[in-house]
């Protein structure tokens, strides 16, 4: 998908993610393996029941777009990612890979005594096949990617475009981790014969006829290769457990005996139970019915679930949360003071009781990323250095009559004489409802008149992007430890901006009053001097050296901690419910690794694979 498709998508995917429906476990979230483990084919014991969620009307595909097959179970990647910022992986189907001092090389070595679960071996053909689907859909042409070739049986070399801007470690993780790989002799079939040459014109002049033309037969060789429904017993598997049948309830999967971990696999069958809404789930979880579960409470349901089973709670870190944002095409919103003073306005932590009570934590210093991030990033003597914005009415007071406010009888007067209202626009998402409403009532005794206005995330998901709105409630973060990504987000994409593969900007904005936050292009932050946003953000997304990199987080956290373009509220917790009533789970305390697994991936499946699962009975 081109840049701007992404977006969409994302808009339209956050709106319905902050329903508090399951978040990621049954949509082919990646999974751990370990370097030192053996295959075998050990009697396994125990069935691990889960919720999961797919489409009733979807397609038996593991490419498709509309696939219910819990892909994560099924299929695995060539290694997994641990998530701790070091670019460090957990060995799976591959045993060693190599980035040449070029940056232009990245050849990978396929474990030999990797199969399918027929008993056929899994070979470099099929790595090949997988990514020439990744450039069916464009997204392997925005990695760099531009080139493949076979070696032999188990090696692999990837050719990458040193002219797009897209780092070698990313570039490597998208090899590596995000996607799974397929079998070739399943979908060598849907792939052109002109593949190379449709991938490189596709990558051209957006306005020349040959990149609408290699678009076009792109898309219909994607949409044909995703759309195909395929019969379960049809297909070949290399995860751990292969799908035996579907019902619009209930998934079976049994072990897969050639999976290249089997001798750590101790379930011999997994059964995913379709979440189609939460109450679905917690009457499960009430019902002893499920080991594990990703889903959200309310406090009520949460004291429930919680007395029964060996039910517990796990929170797992996830860096993304909703957020203040402002229009500064907005008077009096181009007005840092104003912004400041509004961060100083909220009690921030009172708002996320009352909005997110259970599965969220502190959004922290307004710096753009969560504190997790930002502690891999920023040096304790950086993060002192930046204002927190604890609640201060003082302090908001103060930098208001600063811009030229009086307070009155009656509350704020703006400088042109007229109160200071305003509206708060958020979609009807009750938790982030119950949040404004907080900050709404907190503002108004103040004396600043902020009133809630919700609408229908519909038309919040259209409308955010055109600027219609001057405060509005939006999510923030959104990175795995890649800081890249939340500056992208708010700087970039937010601000109706999108970069091409060789780095350029270009506003994807109707008009420009749609400029969605209007976020100058150089903001004068004291004691750095006028700094660029946008333009570090790009440098971000180059090779630099991790120096560079933090120097680049620096400047760009004190630019956002200084100028407010929104205001953190909270941060929304991966909440994550597991039962130890038949299955003992590993301890994750200090090991940021193997608690990171309950945010990024089905953790059952890591945990199965590194053989850290044992059944109580």
């Amino acid at each position: 998908m081109k840049k701007q498709a992404k977006k969409a998508a994302k808009l339209s995917m956050i709106a319905g993610a902050a329903v508090l429906l399951v978040s990621g476990c049954a949509q082919g979230a990646s999974s751990g393996g370990s370097s030192n483990q053996s295959g075998g084919t050990t009697k396994a014991t125990g069935t691990i029941t889960y919720a999961g969620g797919w489409a009733t009307n979807g397609v038996v595909n593991p490419f498709g777009t509309n696939n219910i097959i819990q892909n994560d179970l099924s299929y695995v990647p060539l290694a997994w990612y641990k998530y701790t910022g070091n670019y460090d992986y957990w060995k799976v189907l591959a045993t060693s890979w190599k980035m040449s001092k070029d940056g232009k090389t990245f050849t990978v070595n396929i474990n030999p005594k990797a199969k399918w679960s027929d008993g056929s071996a899994l070979t470099a053909e099929d790595v090949y096949v997988t990514f020439e689907l990744q450039l069916l859909t464009g997204a392997a042409e925005g990695w760099g990617l531009n080139g493949m070739k076979i070696v032999n049986d188990h090696t692999i070399e990837f050719t990458r475009d040193p002219k797009t801007l897209y780092s070698t470690v990313m570039f490597e993780r998208q090899i590596l981790n995000n996607v799974e790989i397929l079998p070739a002799k399943v979908f060598k079939q849907y792939i052109p014969s002109d593949i190379w040459t449709l991938s490189k014109d596709w990558n051209g002049d957006p306005n020349a006829a040959s990149t609408k033309a290699a678009t076009s037969k792109l898309t219909q060789a994607a949409t044909k290769a995703q759309s195909v429904n395929m019969k379960a017993s049809d297909l070949i598997y290399n995860g751990p457990w292969s799908l035996v049948r579907t019902s619009s309830s209930q998934e079976l999967y049994q072990k897969n005996p050639n999976y290249l971990y089997a001798n750590n696999v101790t379930a011999s069958k997994v059964v995913a139970l379709n979440q189609t809404t939460n109450d679905v789930t917690w009457r499960a979880l009430e019902n002893g019915q499920l080991d594990y579960a990703g889903v959200g409470y309310s406090q009520v349901v949460y004291k429930q679930v919680m007395k029964v089973h060996q039910n517990s709670y796990i929170a797992a870190p996830q860096s993304m949360g909703m957020a203040l944002y402002f229009n500064q095409n907005v008077a009096p919103f181009n007005n840092v003071k104003v912004r400041q003073a509004l961060a100083y306005a909220i009690d921030r932590p009172t708002a996320q009781k009352i909005g997110e009570p259970i599965g969220a934590f502190n959004a922290g210093t307004i710096d753009g990323l969560d504190e997790t991030v930002a502690q891999q990033w920023l040096t304790p003597d950086q993060l002192k250095s930046l204002d927190p914005y604890n609640y201060d009415q003082a302090k908001a007071a103060s930098l208001l009559k600063s811009a030229g406010f009086k307070k009155t009888s009656s509350g704020w007067v703006m400088p042109n004489g007229k109160p200071f209202t305003f509206n708060i626009t958020v979609p009807n998402l009750s938790d982030w409802d119950a949040g404004v409403d907080a900050i709404a009532t907190q503002l108004r005794k103040e004396g600043i008149n902020a009133q809630t206005s919700v609408v229908d995330t519909t038309t919040w998901t259209q409308e955010v992007p055109l600027g219609k709105y001057a405060v509005y409630a939006n999510w923030w973060g959104g990175s795995d430890v890649n800081p890249s990504q939340p500056y992208n987000q708010l700087y970039i994409s937010d601000n109706n901006y999108s970069v091409t593969t060789t780095g350029q900007l270009k506003s994807t904005a109707t008009s420009k009053s749609a400029q969605q936050e209007a976020i100058p292009q150089n903001v004068s932050v004291p004691g750095v001097g006028t700094v660029n946003p946008m333009a570090l953000t790009v440098q971000l997304l180059g090779n630099l050296s991790q120096q560079q990199e933090k120097s680049i987080i620096y400047k760009l956290a004190q630019t956002t901690n200084y100028d407010v373009p929104m205001i953190p509220i909270w941060g929304q917790a991966a909440g994550r419910t597991i039962s130890s009533a038949n299955w003992t789970w590993p301890s994750y305390k200090n090991n940021l690794a193997i608690e990171n697994q309950y945010t990024y991936h089905t953790p059952f499946v890591v945990f199965q694979t590194l053989g850290l699962m044992k059944p109580k009975n």
